[in-house]
């Protein structure tokens, strides 16, 4: 399925990843506060972000994966990423939020309105979720969007399911 890659809220606008969007998530994942054991905490260099940026947008021309950058409609200001990764039989979710920002409910936005957006787009299926066992605030997220726990394939992890209808 494809999607349409600019929508927006009356908080946000989401546009589709793009290379310049390396400086603001390199800041975000080098923040002492953004977890280690997180996949994108590894990109140590600003090099390495804008190439996993890079590989992004060609993932995004492919329908391979669909990362959104999320920014205040306000003052232009990146507040993080949400990120949509075709799979089999359902749809995987992913984001991130600048950790200066975390506790304001940035996440739930973010993913309330992608979610909101790939229904009215017509997507009908299955989107999972998952989480570090450690990542309460991923969890509490998922939950107030009404993922469902399900059985997990590894026991450090969570796993969420949210059936679109």
């Amino acid at each position: 399925m494809k999607f349409t890659p600019k929508f927006s809220n009356s908080q946000f606008f989401f546009n589709p990843i793009c290379i310049s969007d390396a400086f603001t998530l390199f800041n975000a994942v080098s923040s002492n506060k953004f977890p280690t054991s997180l996949p994108l905490a590894k990109l140590e260099t600003l090099k390495e972000a804008e190439s996993w940026c890079s590989d992004r947008v060609l993932d995004w021309k492919t329908g391979k994966c669909y990362v959104w950058t999320c920014s205040r409609l306000l003052d232009s200001v990146v507040v993080g990423q949400v990120t949509l990764l075709p799979q089999e039989d359902r749809l995987a979710l992913a984001y991130w939020v600048n950790p200066e920002l975390w506790g304001q409910g940035i996440a739930t936005q973010m993913c309330e309105s992608l979610l909101f957006h790939i229904q009215s787009e017509g997507y009908r299926g299955f989107v999972w979720a998952g989480v570090h066992n450690w990542n309460v605030r991923s969890a509490s997220v998922l939950n107030n969007l009404g993922f469902k726990k399900i059985e997990s394939s590894c026991e450090s992890n969570v796993e969420y399911n949210l059936l679109i209808e």
